[in-house]
């Protein structure tokens, strides 16, 4: 049986946890922690290309965030 271990760096009672993948009527979804679960897809395949497509697209975002913050503060001085 699977037993629940903290992650890297986790301290105390391990938290549950859920699976981030699901379907649904032969649909499937992705859970995500900032918004609604993204889907439908066909198969759990096109649900983990578009997992990683968002992580990409979230990264990618945040890192022009970091970007428009330090050129802000830059034009300041």
């Amino acid at each position: 049986m699977y037993q629940l271990r903290n992650r890297h760096g986790e301290t105390g009672t391990v938290q549950p946890r859920i699976e981030r993948f699901y379907n649904i009527s032969d649909e499937w979804w992705f859970a995500i922690r900032r918004g609604p679960d993204q889907g439908p897809y066909p198969t759990r395949a096109a649900s983990r290309k578009a997992l990683i497509e968002y992580i990409n697209d979230q990264i990618a975002f945040e890192k022009r965030m970091q970007q428009d913050y330090v050129q802000l503060n830059y034009q300041h001085y």
